[in-house]
């Protein structure tokens, strides 16, 4: 089947994709089990054009990367 998925996972890939905010607990637990959800699901992150972070507190003190577009091969040569 061909995926493509949209969406703000709430959980980033790697330590540079947030800065500022408080983090409760392992962040390496997050990070692995992100990753390993992509890897077992056989998909790709697709590139983001634009502002690196995408998500800012209000008072900018935080910002994390939590959007992005996860496909899997067969949708990008369908």
């Amino acid at each position: 089947m061909a995926w493509c998925i949209d969406e703000d996972f709430n959980a980033i890939r790697s330590v540079n994709e947030r800065r500022g905010a408080k983090v409760n607990g392992d962040q390496s637990k997050e990070i692995s089990g992100f990753n390993d959800f992509i890897d077992r699901n056989c998909l790709m992150e697709l590139p983001v054009v634009g502002k690196k972070y995408m998500w800012f507190k209000s008072n900018g003190s935080a910002k994390s990367k939590l959007g992005r577009v996860l496909v899997s091969e067969k949708w990008i040569y369908k």
